[in-house]
């Protein structure tokens, strides 16, 4: 396995994680055993998948990554 994206919550990751597996990739989320929610002792979540679908993963966050805008770039439209 590779990881694919590192991340700051258990919900971003998490959310990431499903959107890769609705895609049809299988992730995993690594360093989940943090003693508070949204905290881990290395400072971040690893989300990683299969050595094969890695450039797959990476080619679809970075998709939603770039899709997505704050209400502050919808309101200058």
């Amino acid at each position: 396995m590779k990881v694919v994206k590192k991340y700051l919550s258990h919900i971003s990751a998490n959310l990431a994680k499903g959107m890769l597996e609705n895609a049809g990739i299988q992730a995993t989320v690594l360093h989940q055993d943090a003693p508070y929610a949204g905290i881990s002792y290395k400072l971040s979540i690893d989300l990683a998948v299969n050595d094969e679908d890695y450039d797959k993963a990476v080619e679809l966050l970075k998709e939603a990554e770039e899709g997505e805008m704050t209400l502050d770039e919808k309101d200058a439209e």
